[in-house]
């Protein structure tokens, strides 16, 4: 007992110091130093979230922050990522409770550096700083110099316009290796012949090819430049070119085309041959390829395109990289101008490496690329890979990640490429779709800086082919791995071949565009695949039984836009499926089956016709899900939505009851189909969720009684709006934000059988590009403002009217006298389709059209020929097609 004692004394005498016992309690007391942790950041956070409400003011628009404030956020956004960090390791293994796992020096230091991060969040918390701006500096303008353009571009283009004037020319061929600025060529051609010097062609069409394209997309592009239906064959074409003079800008061809079956009207002229034609028809297509100039029967019209010489290259260069950091001393110059050598005067090179250099400030950082082992050889394909890689290399992972998946959606819109990476968890997770689209806007825009991708018009992604080959051979480890990405593009109707599913043995996504019947049966496990992408098939209707079977690790599946029918009983296999994508096929139901995918996080079923009321608890017993998209006609019950409230961040679906919408009020509703609702008036602030809402679509269709809209709270996020089938809908009523406000990002308006007489309150829509407007017995004058905002409007500069109007389509308006009391700008207006509207005898142009603008009118011919005109020289801007 006494040597009990002896031993246990010294031991009670050491816990009784503060020191020991102090440490002791960073051992067992360290959940509670992090929960004092997480609320010490959870103030924070509400400090930074109240800064942010009021700098995303409107107002504050076009200004910089102070770089103080710059720099609190950024430390708050620091602080963020350290307290999760170091919660995700308290919640690991080693510091899970019971006696078994106790490790003490783990809780130890865990709680050490929670106090420690805990100060340093208080500090922030009280050093809050005042909320000051500056006035963002405006760019200088960069003027298009000979010395950045380069003064064999100049001559060439030249040389592209003497051709152009000259009769006995028909056809012209660009050629030279990728990257080295034939589209940069044939772009500025485009532009010269834009305004007065547009040498007499009334179509200037540029059509973009690729290696895989076929003659029916070259057509469909056609036909969209001559604003006729897709459908168009090459006789529609030819009706309309073959009494027109043309120019057709064909870029990027691999091998020759048939231009006769583009409908194409006799490009070809004998040098030797002194006769003219009525009408100018001309070609000038780019080629990789001097052997497809002459199957293309360009003769001795060909223009090649070099390499830029050192002091052009170096121009160049030194526009996209940052001339402080490489002028600031000589030696960082001599190193910059050894790097510039690197590209061998190849444009793209040049450019995408020094705006992939643009943030290096050290000389280690240049030397990496001056003691690499690559350079670009003329000619020589390969050769350019490994040194645009830089630019792919000075992105962080995941942005890495997020260009090689967009590489393989070339021509998607940004909208289907931000799906596709929330579908594969790139971009991480989102309160709401407003703050995911927000991290895509940031991405895009970072890659875009980077030149990797490129935007057309209408929001569609796209990049260069030497950009694409890139993407595949990082994909494909640098050449060292093949068909670990497989993507395959089939056209009428081919079959896929029995060696193309053996590659899929090995591959890691699969993506198949075009026209197939069947898919493959496949004898063998895929079990490194992860992506399948199915889409744009019209002859695809089967899956055969099994073939989910083959693949146990999908994460992600897209078969929309295909006429598919029914999802096979083997879905219920991809256990570890995160995302499938369903929209625009034939499917008709959810099967059951859908239950046992229980990591399933994205459903998205848009536009299944005939879907309606989702089988009882399906939805509700996938508990990972955030994002469920069955808009317009899918829903579900009451109940089944209260249990989603729990989980999921954006619904789209069909209301058909009152207290289904009261319900959807309080969830992100971000796509939704208002239908055949006993209500008189609708709220619009009653729409979606006000804190967490993103509300795209909004449908509004057959509801009976309704006879006005509110709107009313605050600006939307809405890009389409259909109201169709609202007969006694008469009036629209505006309370605290004006239209331009409310609707700042709407893009799309369709309005179909309705009592409104005056849509005045579209005019000013900064977005808005295609409004549809049919079958409204009561419509008098579409667009009526009294005369006193009308001296208004001519008074204030900035209140152009339909800034982004492209597309405008009336139809069947038996009562409509005038488009609009007063006469409108129509700047960006292509399209103006006008049909069962007898009594309208006058369009609303200005006299100061655009000479550039050409409006094609859709219209009746009788019709056309009824109109009564101002000014005598607006219809020489207008094209009528009857």
């Amino acid at each position: 007992m006494d040597l009990v004692k002896l031993c246990l004394s010294p031991l009670c005498s050491c816990m009784q110091s503060p020191v020991v016992r102090q440490d002791m309690s960073h051992v067992f007391s360290t959940k509670e130093k992090l929960d004092d942790l997480k609320n010490a950041m959870e103030q924070l956070l509400a400090k930074r979230n109240d800064i942010q409400r009021d700098l995303d003011d409107s107002q504050h628009n076009g200004k910089l922050l102070s770089d103080e404030l710059q720099l609190w956020l950024r430390n708050v956004g620091e602080k963020d990522d350290k307290v999760e960090q170091l919660l995700d390791e308290y919640g690991k293994g080693n510091c899970v409770a019971g006696s078994c796992s106790l490790n003490c020096f783990s809780r130890y230091k865990i709680s050490i550096d929670a106090i420690k991060l805990k100060e340093e969040i208080n500090q922030l918390t009280t050093k809050q700083p005042e909320i000051k701006f500056t006035d963002m500096p405006q760019p200088k303008p960069v003027p298009e110099s000979r010395n950045i353009v380069g003064k064999k571009i100049s001559s060439n283009l030249d040389i592209a316009r003497s051709y152009l004037a000259d009769e006995r020319v028909g056809i012209i061929g660009i050629w030279g290796m990728g990257g080295v600025g034939k589209t940069t060529l044939l772009k500025k051609i485009r532009h010269s012949l834009s305004g007065d010097a547009n040498m007499g062609f009334k179509h200037v069409l540029f059509i973009e090819a690729s290696k895989d394209i076929q003659m029916e997309e070259l057509r469909k592009q056609i036909a969209k430049s001559l604003q006729l239906e897709p459908s168009a064959g090459k006789e529609d074409i030819f009706n309309v070119l073959n009494i027109s003079n043309f120019v057709l800008l064909l870029d990027n061809i691999w091998e020759e085309v048939d231009l006769i079956d583009l409908g194409i009207i006799n490009p070809y002229w004998d040098d030797d041959d002194d006769s003219t034609n009525q009408y100018k028809h001309k070609v000038v297509f780019t080629t990789r390829s001097e052997n497809v100039c002459t199957k293309m029967g360009a003769g001795k019209k060909i223009i090649k395109v070099e390499c830029l010489e050192e002091d052009e290259a170096w121009a160049l260069f030194k526009h996209n990289v940052n001339l402080d950091v490489i002028e600031s001393n000589e030696k960082f110059k001599e190193i910059a101008w050894q790097v510039m050598k690197k590209c061998g005067g190849l444009p793209l090179a040049l450019k995408v490496v020094g705006k992939a250099m643009s943030n290096k400030k050290t000389v280690q950082n240049w030397e990496v690329v001056l003691n690499s082992d690559t350079e670009v050889v003329q000619g020589a394909q390969e050769s350019l890979l490994p040194i645009l890689k830089f630019s792919y290399d000075n992105l962080s992972r995941n942005i890495q990640q997020c260009f090689l998946c967009a590489s393989t959606l070339r021509g998607s819109s940004k909208d289907d490429v931000l799906e596709c990476w929330m579908g594969l968890g790139l971009i991480g997770d989102f309160i709401n779709l407003q703050k995911a689209y927000g991290k895509a806007a940031d991405i895009f825009q970072n890659l875009e800086e980077s030149c990797l991708l490129y935007f057309s018009d209408e929001g569609e992604v796209h990049l260069h082919d030497v950009i694409y080959e890139m993407a595949m051979w990082i994909v494909s480890d640098c050449g060292r791995i093949k068909d670990k990405w497989i993507v395959k593009k089939y056209y009428w109707q081919a079959k896929i071949t029995t060696e193309d599913p053996e590659n899929w043995r090995s591959a890691n996504r699969v993506i198949i565009h075009g026209r197939f019947k069947l898919l493959p049966i496949l004898s063998h496990q895929c079990s490194d695949l992860l992506y399948l992408m199915i889409q744009f098939n019209s002859c695809f209707k089967n899956i055969p039984e099994g073939f989910f079977r083959q693949m146990p690790n999908l994460t992600y599946l897209n078969l929309q836009i295909t006429r598919i029918e029914e999802l096979p009983k083997d879905i219920k296999c991809l256990v570890n499926l995160q995302y499938l994508n369903i929209s625009c096929t034939e499917i008709s139901s959810l099967p059951k089956e859908l239950v046992y995918l229980k990591n399933l996080q994205y459903l998205i079923c848009r536009h299944l016709k005939g879907l309606g009321k989702v089988e009882e608890d399906l939805m509700s017993r996938l508990q990972k899900l955030k994002v469920i998209n069955i808009f317009p006609s899918g829903w579900v019950d009451l109940e089944q939505l209260k249990k989603l409230k729990k989980h999921v961040k954006a619904i789209g679906m069909r209301v058909v009851s009152k207290e289904v919408l009261q319900q959807l009020s309080c969830l992100p509703t971000a796509w939704l189909c208002l239908y055949n609702l006993d209500i008189i008036s609708l709220s619009f602030d009653t729409l979606s969720c006000k804190n967490n809402g993103y509300l795209q679509s909004l449908q509004i269709e057959s509801c009976p009684q309704l006879e006005q809209i509110v709107m009313n709270g605050r600006e939307t996020h809405l890009n389409n709006l259909t109201i169709l089938n609202v007969e006694k809908l008469w009036n629209i009523i505006w309370t605290d934000l004006s239209p331009p406000k409310i609707f700042h990002v709407l893009k799309k308006l369709f309005i179909y059988e309705c009592n409104l007489d005056n849509l005045a309150w579209v005019m000013h829509l900064p977005c808005l590009s295609y409004l549809f407007i049919a079958d409204c017995a009561k419509i008098e004058t579409l667009f009526y403002i009294e005369e006193r905002e009308i001296q208004q409007q001519e008074v204030s500069e900035h209140l152009s009217t339909f800034p982004a109007l492209k597309h405008l389509f009336i139809t069947e308006l038996p009562k409509l006298v005038s488009i609009s009391n007063f006469a409108l700008d129509f700047p960006r207006l292509s399209w103006l389709r006008v049909f069962q509207c007898l009594n309208l005898k006058k369009l609303p142009f200005k006299s100061g059209i655009n000479n550039n603008q050409r409006i094609l009118i859709d219209c009746k011919r009788e019709w056309w020929e009824s109109l009564a005109w101002d000014d005598a020289t607006i219809p020489s801007h207008l094209w009528p097609r009857f």
